[in-house]
């Protein structure tokens, strides 16, 4: 078998059924015998970048690697923003790259480029890669396949990349021949739970932060057994809004204000999978909260990075909460309803307080009014700006539905492609794309995708002909002058026109009523252009504009 007939097999063996990518003369081949397995399909982007995007979503809502495939030279370039995104979200990704035929990238004459779209991605990718690595000899690929997934799935999963010479993709080998890739033996971290437990004995108002790691590190019935046995309150960050039914909405520099008056009362926050971003936390730590803090987290370096004296668990999280979940399970602790009522009557009294947009259309409001309307299986993916923050504020999780989002990286132009691969991945489940208008036109390209295989992806645009959230920081800090984001220098192409350029359907909503009509848009598989019309100031609330708030309910019992 040749080379590249060996990568396809080994990515059927690793249950990968779907491949994004953008064809290239250095890649046809891979391609070719991927679709020759008869296994595995090629979803044709329009972009790498879409490509990569979609390998992300895919792997969320699938739970295993997301591949994506592309050429040499800008081929692999354009997949460098998604590489980032991936390993900025810890999400479990192999992008593979063709490359010039090896002789050609051997660089020992010190020529800048040697071939035609000669470039070297491994060194460009590696600081945002978990392992990358080019294949010059073929009796490695089986080593370096298996290490390459290996690295993308273990500990704290990542992005990992492969780049294989056009040369070495066509060289014969013997499978049976082939070096393996043996992981090295992972250090089991050892914990102690009792501390855990004394703390959580000692606390009146303990409150649950969960993160995008308790997903990623399959501990999700764990933290919800958890929280039951406890009957700690729960909150989360914005990757973890979707984890449990039982939270109080997510805490962070835009967070729903009761969930961030939960954390800053708090005198003991159990930090589970979460890495503390600074759009989490903010600039000044103490001032989120003064609570004491147990963080858990596979990665060593996340833990003590923001708070400097928490008390530190470096752990597997689901091996972790299982011992915790036994120990406690005998455990008498203090009763947290007057806690929970606490939090309740802040959630009451301040759900309103996202709806900043007095005799316009609020699109927190939109979010809230679409939210019955959808399967408890529904898939969400969410693009980066204001329209993210309003989802977010937003989002009540009900059932089975995931809620995707690029948060470390925060790349615009990732929700239309994102759920482009979820919806690749499970073709039943009602997917959406919500985004502004400025995230659509990053990677409007995939439309094309979505009407040529007639996915039925529903594009629901916050258009405000504007880049919003830049357009409130020169509002802030820069004296109104909209440079770039000002009618002259930026706008929004006609999305009704758009979605017939596409052939997918196109509906309207300018006022909240209008929401209810987009019921039986909703029900049906086919792909629509559904754009929200907010005005061009519209606001999102902003942690740092409520201190009055939270001087007013400070609780000092």
């Amino acid at each position: 078998m040749n080379v590249a007939a060996y990568i396809a097999d080994f990515l059927v063996r690793q249950n990968v059924r779907h491949v994004f990518g953008v064809q290239g003369s250095a890649i046809a081949k891979v391609i070719d015998e991927m679709v020759l397995t008869g296994k595995i399909e090629y979803i044709a982007n329009y972009n790498e970048q879409g490509a990569a995007f979609c390998a992300d979503g895919y792997s969320r809502t699938t739970e295993n690697l997301g591949v994506a495939v592309a050429t040499s030279g800008p081929g692999a370039t354009n997949l460098v923003t998604g590489i980032a995104n991936a390993q900025m979200d810890s999400i479990p990704t192999l992008f593979i790259t063709g490359q010039e035929h090896s002789v050609t990238v051997a660089r020992d004459n010190g020529a800048r480029q040697n071939g035609f779209q000669d470039l070297d991605i491994v060194s460009v990718v590696r600081p945002i890669t978990k392992y990358a690595v080019m294949v010059t000899d073929e009796k490695r690929i089986r080593y370096e396949m298996e290490k390459s997934c290996w690295s993308a799935r273990s500990g704290r999963p990542g992005a990992a990349l492969i780049d294989i010479p056009l040369d070495i993709q066509f060289k014969e080998i013997d499978p049976d021949e082939l070096e393996s890739f043996i992981p090295p033996q992972e250090e089991k971290p050892e914990f102690n739970v009792a501390p855990v437990i004394e703390k959580i004995k000692e606390a009146k108002r303990p409150v649950i932060l969960i993160g995008g790691g308790v997903r990623l590190g399959h501990a999700v019935e764990e933290v919800r057994a958890f929280a039951g046995k406890t009957n700690i309150p729960l909150v989360s960050t914005v990757n973890a809004l979707d984890v449990a039914e039982i939270g109080y909405g997510f805490a962070g520099v835009h967070g729903n204000l009761y969930a961030n008056l939960a954390v800053n009362n708090a005198d003991l926050i159990l930090i589970f999978g979460a890495r503390l971003g600074q759009q989490h936390v903010g600039k000044k730590p103490d001032v989120y909260t003064t609570a004491k803090i147990i963080h858990v987290d596979i990665d060593p370096c996340e833990l003590g990075r923001v708070f400097k004296d928490e008390y530190k668990v470096r752990a597997d999280l689901k091996t972790f909460l299982l011992e915790l979940n036994a120990r406690i399970a005998s455990v008498p602790l203090p009763d947290y309803a007057s806690w929970h009522a606490h939090i309740r009557e802040w959630r009451i009294k301040y759900h309103a307080a996202a709806y900043l947009n007095p005799g316009h259309l609020e699109p927190v409001q939109v979010v809230e009014a679409l939210l019955p309307m959808l399967t408890r299986d529904a898939v969400l993916a969410c693009d980066v700006g204001q329209n993210q923050m309003w989802v977010a504020q937003g989002f009540d999780v009900k059932g089975g539905q995931r809620l995707l989002n690029s948060c470390g990286h925060g790349s615009m132009g990732y929700a239309l492609p994102a759920a482009i691969g979820s919806k690749i991945a499970f073709p039943d489940r009602q997917t959406l794309a919500l985004m502004g208008d400025g995230g659509l036109q990053m990677n409007v390209q995939e439309l094309m995708l979505v009407s040529l295989k007639r996915l039925g992806v529903k594009c629901i645009v916050f258009n405000n002909n504007a880049l919003g959230m830049i357009r409130s920081v020169h509002v802030k800090y820069y004296k109104d002058n909209f440079t770039g984001v000002n009618n002259k220098d930026y706008t929004c192409v006609d999305l009704e026109k758009l979605a017939a350029a596409y052939e997918i359907g196109y509906r309207r909503v300018s006022v909240l009523d209008d929401v209810a009509t987009l019921k039986p848009v909703l029900a049906d598989d086919n792909p629509y252009i559904i754009e929200i019309v907010v005005t061009s100031d519209s606001q999102l609330s902003n942690r740092y504009e409520e201190a009055a708030y939270f001087e007013k309910e400070k609780l000092h019992a």
